[in-house]
């Protein structure tokens, strides 16, 4: 994608997709936590995402007719999340947008983008507490459909466009097991994915009498840690995730090396209703390249990497409904914060309470000792006037 379209592309999707990051539910950027939506309640939110790096030739010695070219990957996604009982939530996502970079003359399907891309489930079960709670379990099952027209492209994660499918179990501990988001807490994500690829076609050139097609069904494992430290006004998050193959792709496959990303972010909640990220992936996993050569960009000689370097993270998350409590009732007023202040103003004016209380305890044991001096000092006078 050229960078003037990128540019233009990236302002017309802030208004609506650059907003929230995360996939739903109760999440960080990439890991899942063990808590559910309450019931009833709803959420909407996006994200926009994006890396873009110069393909330059390997060694630098560039051919006469070379021509450099600025690649981007932009990504966008909007869902929307549901609590259905107080251990279930579903959580739909669409891909709006997916750059896919078959823009040249070689391929039959030559697209630049999908418009949409695929369409992402996630049904969680969890909220099951340990430790009084301070501790949460759950298990995911997710779901990807297919719904883009190009599939295999470069610099994002392995898909080939099967209906692909995985299990996870879902770990979290809470410092504050009353009110999680008032003290740190700390999530771990790790399960299996398959994604039924054999058949699926990886590579279609106008070249080839007929398309390069998987000949495998791959799988991995995927895992992330996630850490939150909250603040009254932001959530400061540190990510590590990635996938390793168990059963790996067709070597026509563009992305099957396995990979590890650390992801730092930031969450600005000025209200309980709504949030905005901003976050980066860093990769710390090596570029390799065990690509087929025809397909790979070190096989054509260009420094680009097969899994994004970086991505700069934007998004948003909005409460549309709060849900109920665990009694039933509709609870409007849904503000963590607001609940952490009148929970405060109790402590507060019980203390306050109990100062008053020593207060009037001291002042009786005062005049207790006043009454009993002045008892004293009458018992000593009228002694004094007896003997005269």
């Amino acid at each position: 994608m050229s960078k003037g379209y990128a540019y233009v592309l990236l302002l017309m999707m802030v208004p609506f997709l650059a907003f929230g990051a995360g996939f739903g539910s109760k999440s960080l950027v990439h890991v899942q936590t063990a808590s559910t939506l309450k019931p009833q309640r709803l959420d909407f939110g996006g994200d926009m995402n994006f890396f873009t790096k110069v393909g330059d030739v390997l060694g630098g010695q560039r051919p006469e007719n070379f021509t450099l070219t600025n690649y981007w990957d932009v990504q966008g996604n909007m869902y929307l999340s549901y609590g259905i009982t107080r251990h279930v939530d579903a959580s739909v996502q669409l891909r709006v947008y997916q750059d896919v970079h078959q823009d040249g003359s070689i391929f039959v399907k030559q697209e630049e983008y999908n418009l949409p891309d695929d369409l992402f489930l996630n049904l969680k079960i969890g909220n099951f507490g340990l430790s009084g709670d301070r501790v949460q379990l759950g298990t995911m099952f997710a779901l990807r459909a297919p719904t883009g027209s190009v599939h295999n492209y470069p610099f994002e994660p392995y898909t080939a466009g099967g209906f692909e499918f995985g299990f996870f179990g879902l770990f979290s501990y809470y410092n504050d097991p009353f009110i999680n988001e008032r003290d740190f807490s700390f999530h771990v994500n790790v399960g299996w994915y398959y994604y039924n690829d054999s058949g699926k076609t990886l590579y279609d050139v106008s070249s080839l009498a007929s398309p390069i097609k998987s000949q495998v069904n791959s799988s991995s494992l995927q895992y992330g840690v996630g850490f939150t430290y909250p603040t009254e006004k932001f959530d400061l998050n540190l990510e590590l995730f990635g996938l390793a193959f168990t059963s790996q792709p067709d070597p026509f496959a563009h992305s099957r090396e396995n990979f590890m990303y650390v992801t730092p972010s930031l969450r600005y909640k000025p209200s309980w209703r709504y949030s905005f990220d901003l976050g980066m992936d860093i990769r710390v996993s090596s570029d390799e390249d065990e690509s087929d050569p025809a397909v790979s960009f070190s096989g054509k000689a260009l420094d680009l990497p097969n899994y994004f370097s970086w991505r700069m993270r934007l998004g948003f998350n909005l409460t549309l409904t709060s849900g109920t409590d665990k009694f039933g009732s509709v609870n409007d007023r849904g503000d963590v914060k607001e609940r952490v202040d009148f929970y405060d103003r109790l402590l507060r004016e019980r203390e306050k309470t109990r100062s008053i209380e020593e207060e009037l305890r001291r002042l009786r044991r005062e005049r207790e000792q006043a009454e009993k001096e002045l008892e004293e000092l009458r018992q000593l006078l009228e002694e004094e006037g007896g003997g005269n």
